[in-house]
């Protein structure tokens, strides 16, 4: 199954097929864009609530972050929960404790009654400080855990060769192998009659009346009452470029030559915090190790942070070999939550986003949001999580550093493009923003040493996007839209490519 980069994940040994159903009618309930974890979760708990729903993607499931995650399923979340009751208050805090439960038990659900091979274990996650002045964030984080009744107690050990001054153990964690429980899903929701339809982009789009209408690139046309845009960050032009910044996260997936005493995950308190866990698939065990995350096209050299995340590992642990390699994107909120519910000013069109790092458990809370709303019941954590909040304390910091910075790549990367007399100068399998006769192109040349010559304006916004060599993208500082060497879309918020240009 293909992805949205160059690396391959641990996850996509999975055979490609063709997943679209057959089905004629055009007319549906509710249309869901983007089969990841959110899409496909919602689409089948749609179902089985009556609804009748197209679940509609432009590549193949899982082909953006549910592909590339490192499929941790957490009872708690980046933004730790004394952050949490400082920002909501402790009801809120609770109410996110008890949904949490919820989920995770919805998750398992699915992996029994579906009888979905996914590797689903469930074990503990070690949550460590590596240095002293870690320590008093440590013990916040216990004591907030302890407050709300979330099952925490610090630990004398640690299931991984790592060093720590203090830990604390968080009773109630899963994980699983996300493709395979994305398909289990995808099965079932085809076999009871669901309408799939992959490997088509919607080209035209419109929300009139009350009515959704778009027409695929097969010349279809679709109307629905509702529509949910489950593509991480909706597309297009919205108040979530502030609300929402894109990073990336690197990963590594190491053969172990034994069994870990236990089945467990940890991290550390820096920031970025380092990530780590085992996965056991048939006989063999892997560890599991990510880190070293930055603002999506922030860095030019992506490739040390497979370096570093290498020296990391080395320095720790006794594997056999690195069996996978990876980044991933995801989306951070302004204010610790994600944004899941009504999209503000349009009560038939839906949304999910901001989930950090928590995507394969805040995707499937998805399901247990939205369903309710398009009943016209908003429960206590729809509010809490609705895309129309305002918390001005706990974000409004962040949305000015997100805008400034957005700002800075608008103008700054217009000034810094590379002025060369030659696109021969270009290395083999490397890109270049450059200045040529009066124009910038984003140009690559590759092993053959054909020159691809491509607009360096991203199509959302207008700023320059940037080379990634890890994964031979061009990706856009500002709002994190990405795109191959083709130009050909691979993340939104943009809804076109980059434009080919001649020299």
């Amino acid at each position: 199954m293909k992805r949205d980069g160059r690396n391959k994940s641990f996850w996509q040994t999975l055979e490609g097929r063709n997943f679209s159903t057959d089905f004629t009618d055009l007319v549906f309930d509710t249309i869901i864009v983007g089969a990841g974890i959110t899409g496909v979760t919602l689409a089948k708990k749609l179902q089985d609530s009556g609804v009748k729903c197209l679940l509609l993607d432009k590549e193949n499931p899982g082909f953006g972050t549910t592909g590339g995650t490192t499929a941790h399923i957490n009872n708690f979340y980046d933004a730790s929960y004394d952050e949490i009751i400082a920002n909501f208050g402790e009801q809120a805090a609770r109410l996110l404790v008890n949904s949490t439960k919820d989920t995770l038990d919805h998750i398992k659900k699915n992996v029994l009654r579906y009888h979905i091979n996914c590797d689903f274990e469930e074990c503990d996650f070690f949550l460590f400080s590596a240095e002293e002045s870690q320590n008093e964030q440590l013990d916040r984080i216990l004591a907030a855990h302890q407050q709300l009744g979330l099952k925490t107690l610090p630990s004398n050990t640690l299931p991984f060769s790592l060093p720590f001054v203090k830990a604390i153990r968080i009773e109630g964690q899963a994980q699983f192998h996300p493709l395979k429980y994305l398909l289990g899903l995808l099965d079932a929701f085809g076999k009871n009659g669901g309408a799939i339809l992959t490997n088509q982009s919607i080209v035209a789009y419109e929300n009139k009346e009350g009515e959704i209408t778009l027409k695929t690139s097969d010349e279809r046309i679709f109307t629905a009452k509702n529509i949910v845009w489950a593509t991480h960050i909706p597309p297009g032009r919205n108040r979530f470029d502030l609300l929402v910044a894109p990073y990336r996260s690197y990963a590594l997936t190491l053969k172990l030559q034994h069994a870990p005493e236990m089945l467990a995950q940890t991290a550390d308190l820096y920031d970025p915090y380092h990530y780590f866990r085992y996965h056991r698939t048939g006989d063999g065990y892997y560890l599991i190790a990510g880190g070293f995350d930055h603002r999506t096209g922030d860095e030019r050299d992506t490739e040390k942070h497979f370096y570093d995340l290498k020296e990391l590992v080395n320095k720790n642990f006794e594997y056999q070999e690195v069996t996978a390699q990876w980044s991933s994107q995801y989306y951070v909120s302004a204010d610790g939550l994600p944004y899941i519910g009504r999209m503000p000013n349009e009560p038939n069109v839906y949304i999910a986003t901001g989930y950090g790092g928590n995507g394969m458990t805040f995707g499937s809370m998805a399901s247990l949001i939205i369903p309710d709303l398009l009943l016209n019941k908003e429960t206590a954590l729809a509010k809490l999580l609705s895309p129309a909040r305002i918390k001005p304390i706990a974000s409004a910091k962040s949305v000015l550093s997100e805008g400034w910075s957005a700002s800075q790549h608008f103008i700054m990367d217009k000034l810094s493009a590379d002025k060369i007399d030659a696109f021969e100068n270009i290395p083999l399998e490397e890109g270049r923003i450059v200045k040529y006769e009066g124009k910038t192109f984003a140009v690559y040349r590759d092993e053959q040493a054909v020159l691809h010559c491509l607009s360096s304006v991203c199509p959302h916004m207008g700023c320059t996007v940037n080379w990634n060599p890890s994964e031979k993208s061009w990706d856009c500082p500002c709002h994190g839209s990405r795109f191959d060497i083709e130009g050909k879309l691979l993340n939104g918020p943009a809804t076109s490519g980059l434009q080919e240009m001649d020299r």
